[in-house]
């Protein structure tokens, strides 16, 4: 029997219900191939605090908002994210019996990255060129370290950074992270968990979910969404185009939120897909 390829975006936000997603992880990883991939928002902006550096965003003349990350941001990131996010749920996942394995985008040469060497940014009225922020966009993911890690019964838990070919760790965003992962790895499902019900028709009424959106109804959604539903919207139509197969936008507060989402929950974004 072919095992499903699921990839769980576990956000940075959602640690209070962390035992819920791994309570559905530990149910499904024996029957299903299982990749996730977290960020760690707030681990990071606690850690950020507490070595006193500014948290600082950059806001794109399209309107996409990104973490500014110079090199005591990226050093507190990685701080954060493996010492904090990671080791919690590798933690939370062997309390329950299983063997999870933390990397970051740069072990094993998972995930390739270029810096973008200069960005475009809105400060005020004016828009600059930032030339300072270690971020990168992802060029390619080489799966063989998370087969090889199935091959031996254990869940790959990965997060950024991801590494440039001459070695340098860039910030990617998680959820561009899991998408292009979940591509590459041609993912049956990727899960897309965040603090809301779904993508919502009207962003001030959590009861009108949108059920389900075609690829191209959600990239022209796109525009019209706010925060980071407009970043994971986005990275799931560029997962769609590169090799996934569907992702579904998710609650990841409820109980059972895993199970849920696979028997519908949510909004599913697919090739196949259309609003009802």
């Amino acid at each position: 029997m072919t095992m499903t390829r699921i990839v769980v975006k576990w956000g940075g936000s959602l640690q209070d219900n962390g035992a819920s997603i791994a309570d559905d992880i530990a149910a499904l990883h024996r029957d299903h191939r299982i990749v996730v991939v977290h960020g760690g928002s707030r681990d990071i902006d606690d850690t950020i605090r507490e070595l006193g550096l500014p948290r600082r965003t950059l806001r794109s003349p399209d309107g996409m908002v990104t973490r500014y990350t110079d090199a005591a941001t990226l050093t507190a990131l990685m701080m954060a994210m493996r010492g904090r996010t990671q080791a919690r749920i590798v933690s939370e996942l062997a309390a329950r019996g299983v063997t999870a394995v933390g990397l970051s985008g740069m072990d094993g040469g998972l995930v390739r990255t270029e810096r973008k060497a200069a960005i475009r940014a809105v400060f005020g009225d004016s828009v600059r060129v930032v030339r300072d922020n270690l971020a990168g966009r992802v060029v390619g993911v080489d799966t063989r370290v998370l087969d090889a890690l199935h091959a031996c019964g254990m869940v790959p838990v990965v997060c950024p950074p991801g590494m440039t070919a001459d070695g340098q760790a860039t910030n990617v965003d998680a959820d561009r992270m899991a998408c292009a992962v979940a591509a590459a790895w041609r993912a049956d499902r990727l899960l897309l968990f965040t603090d809301a019900p779904g993508v919502l028709a009207d962003r001030d009424d959590p009861g009108s979910v949108i059920a389900s959106l075609s690829r191209d109804d959600a990239k022209s959604l796109v525009a019209e969404l706010g925060g980071g539903m407009r970043m994971k919207v986005a990275a799931a139509v560029e997962a769609l185009d590169k090799g996934a197969q569907a992702v579904q936008v998710c609650d990841g507060r409820v109980d059972s939120p895993v199970a849920r989402a696979l028997r519908g929950s949510g909004t599913l974004i697919g090739k196949g897909c259309g609003a009802p």
